[in-house]
């Protein structure tokens, strides 16, 4: 009977010392688990907000009072149109018509009146077409691992051709 008693003894100390060996690993790893979860969910959710933007502006002749009042809900935001104003696929007949950025966003295709570039997926717009590019910024830092793993910006675009004529230009205010 002793035998037993000591055997067990010995064994429930063992699991201690394995125990404290092994908490700090699951630790670690559960918050590495944690912090890619999270930064995955706020890339998806970033990439939904452009395409969501892009889609609620392109859907009808807008007002630059209007894209600044729905781009105030989302954070760093700009929006681009881009115009081909002659009839080739060369890209510098492209220019950029009008920008609306809020909240500190610089856009990445240039400024108003100028040759974009950058375009997504070196997209290039065709014979008297336009386009509207919304773009997304995030300074992304991290939750649990602040020192091990620099601040990154994310930023996620999304492409539109306006449904309602040319959107050449803003409408009135």
């Amino acid at each position: 009977m002793k035998f037993l008693i000591n055997f067990f003894r010995k064994k429930q100390g063992n699991v201690m010392i394995e125990f404290a060996l092994i908490l700090p690993l699951v630790f670690l790893l559960s918050a590495g688990v944690f912090e890619l979860v999270m930064f995955t969910l706020l890339n998806n959710k970033l990439a939904r907000t452009a395409a969501v933007f892009g889609d609620a502006i392109t859907r009808d002749n807008i007002k630059k009072s209007e894209i600044t009042g729905l781009l105030n809900t989302g954070g760093s935001i700009a929006v681009t149109q881009v115009y081909n104003s002659g009839l080739s696929t060369d890209p510098s007949k492209m220019v950029i018509s009008w920008q609306v950025p809020i909240n500190g966003a610089t856009s990445r295709l240039g400024t108003a009146g100028s040759y974009p570039n950058n375009m997504p997926n070196n997209l290039k717009v065709l014979n008297d077409m336009a386009v509207v590019v919304t773009e997304v910024f995030y300074q992304y830092k991290p939750i649990i691992f602040t020192g091990f793993i620099s601040n990154k910006t994310l930023y996620h675009t999304s492409v539109f051709v306006p449904r309602v004529g040319s959107m050449i230009s803003l409408e009135a205010e």
